[in-house]
């Protein structure tokens, strides 16, 4: 036989599930060792035994494999899939989504941030693989923009960026208070007028009059984004505050005393002191998206996939009424230590602020895709036109074509919708990295040095799953991977919930899941808002979860360390 030799095969005994019920899963991670062991992807040939365990019988070399997927980004610098809009969208984006929408978001924001700050701070994006990616402006072109702007450029983005993350009571006196004032006072109201308009008239509208109601709320959308990002963003920056000061004062005195979310040695986490805060447990609206993507049903449309909603009542109090009880035990816990000392004051301030700003970010999340179902019924009824006249075969086919293929003159399009559909069909099955591209070290990820600040313990067990310690607490439960509404019936109460991401449209998993783990987010996601409402642990930002955990599968989440650490396959 020519060639290197190969290494023996392992013995079938060696490679066994103990669980039989958990065979398939175990099947695939079997496969997987045997790759490793092998140093390329196997083809295998495996068997059951009477006592349910998996046995490998055979394994050669994979042929025909397609070409590795690379995730070269489109530009210099760093490359984010977890900001800003990308948070919102979990999977590939659809073309006319990407074509007409984002752009329309974009020219708003920007011209918002013109009208605020005096210049435009540039911002790009574009798709890797189909995945939306952000860049944030590079550490040496911000000075050179900023400074080349008006006198109130630099002050009003230093009170507005910087600021929160070290003096949130400065950053609410200069600027944010104010914003949050007109935010409530005109940009929320203008946009909840747009958003009422009946849909049942739009079947008597002119094409050029759909289009434009699209320009129109994806254009207040943006502005509203503006505020969205600015206030609602200084809450995770307040967070940075908050976690130093805990870190600093608090941590030491805290650690190993009992705590209802708290392990033995641990501190509770500052994050217990930002839970149980809203007036009523967040819950999932009409409007609420699983995805900001345009393609994708709103909550309402979805609703016969709503969870159960006979039993949803009985389900949340509990866990909501801890949270708040853990809130408040922490809270005391936190004036105990620090009663007689200058510290006193400053903390209470510290919590009122970030308290104030995460309510307030949640509210604005849940607001922000109040036009969506406008988007949905304007951007169904042009599919309908085109395919009656024979541009696509189906009405949701209009998701897969550009901006120009809109037009009463555009010839048939349905080759182009095939390919892309197909194309899009590939890149959904992608395990998409969370950045793509170098990232300056003086930048780093601001998510991620926050993390850090928050975790219980830096080091984490051989093979855990690590993320963002979103949500405290420590739970063992069994997985379920859900996809998107149409999983949500088989949900059961007391699994751990694991996806992508999570859009208000999810809120109803929240009342009956154990924990929640996501590939994206992180400590300013909905996700992590939503989890300290209901009192469950939480881990974001883990970026492959939902490939390397399988449902049925037993795991234990941390939500104080931030890891997922799996006890079986």
């Amino acid at each position: 036989m020519d060639g290197p030799p190969r290494p023996a095969a392992p013995h079938p005994r060696r490679w066994l599930c103990p669980d039989g019920a958990k065979r398939l899963g175990c099947g695939a991670a079997v496969a997987a060792r045997v790759a490793v062991h092998f140093g390329c992807p196997q083809d295998i040939e495996w068997a059951v035994d009477d006592a349910g365990n998996v046995l490998i019988l055979q394994a050669r070399p994979m042929t025909a494999l397609p070409d590795p997927v690379s995730w070269e980004p489109p530009g210099k610098g760093p490359w984010l899939r977890n900001f800003r809009l990308g948070e919102w969208l979990p999977e590939p984006v659809t073309p006319l989504f990407m074509d007409w929408a984002i752009p329309r978001i974009d020219a708003a924001y920007n011209a918002a941030v013109r009208r605020f700050v005096g210049v435009e701070v540039p911002m790009r994006n574009g798709v890797i693989n189909g995945w939306y990616y952000v860049s944030p402006p590079s550490p040496r072109r911000l000075p050179q923009v900023l400074f080349g702007g008006p006198p109130r450029a630099v002050a009003y983005f230093y009170n507005s960026v910087f600021r929160p993350m070290f003096d949130p009571a400065g950053a609410d006196r200069t600027v944010l208070r104010d914003l949050e004032d007109e935010w409530r006072r005109d940009c929320l109201p203008a946009y909840r007028a747009v958003a009422a308009t009946p849909l049942d008239a739009l079947g008597s509208a002119t094409g050029t009059e759909l289009i434009g109601l699209v320009d129109q709320v994806t254009k207040i959308a943006g502005e509203y984004l503006w505020f969205f990002s600015v206030t609602g963003g200084g809450a995770w920056k307040m967070e940075v505050a908050l976690a130093r000061f805990w870190r600093r004062h608090l941590a030491g005195p805290l650690a190993g005393s009992a705590s209802s979310n708290a392990q033995p040695g641990q501190a509770p986490g500052y994050q217990t002191l930002l839970g149980g805060l809203a007036p009523a447990l967040p819950g999932a609206v009409p409007h609420a998206v699983y995805s900001l993507d345009w393609y994708h049903p709103t909550a309402g449309e979805e609703s016969q996939h709503q969870v159960r909603p006979g039993t949803l009542q009985e389900t949340v109090h509990r866990p909501a009424g801890t949270a708040v009880d853990r809130r408040r035990k922490a809270e005391a816990q936190c004036r105990a230590v620090l009663q007689g000392t200058r510290q006193l004051h400053r903390f209470d301030a510290l919590l009122s602020l970030a308290q104030h700003y995460a309510v307030l970010r949640e509210e604005q999340v849940r607001d922000f895709t109040l036009g969506w179902p406008l988007l949905r019924r304007c951007t169904g009824e042009l599919g309908a036109r085109l395919h009656n006249r024979g541009t696509i075969e189906a009405p949701e086919d209009i998701y897969f074509l550009t901006f120009d293929a809109l037009g009463v003159d555009a010839p048939r399009q349905q080759d182009h919708v095939d390919r892309r559909r197909r194309e899009w069909t590939q890149q959904r099955k992608l395990a998409a990295p969370l950045s793509a591209g170098k990232m300056p070290p003086l930048v780093g990820n601001a998510f991620d040095r926050l993390a850090n600040l928050a975790r219980s313990s830096r080091d984490h067990p051989e093979g855990a799953l690590v993320g963002h310690p979103a949500s405290p607490g420590r739970v063992q439960g069994r997985v379920r991977v859900v996809d998107g509404p149409e999983d949500f019936p088989q949900f059961q109460p007391g699994e751990v919930l694991v996806a992508k991401a999570t859009a208000p449209a999810w809120t109803p998993l929240f009342a009956h899941a154990a924990a929640v783990v996501t590939d994206g987010g992180n400590l300013a996601a909905h996700a992590s808002l939503v989890a300290r409402e209901y009192g469950i642990p939480a881990v974001v930002g883990t970026g492959n979860a939902t490939h390397r955990l399988h449902t049925g599968q037993l795991v234990t989440v941390d939500g104080n360390a931030g890891t997922v650490i799996t006890h079986e396959g």
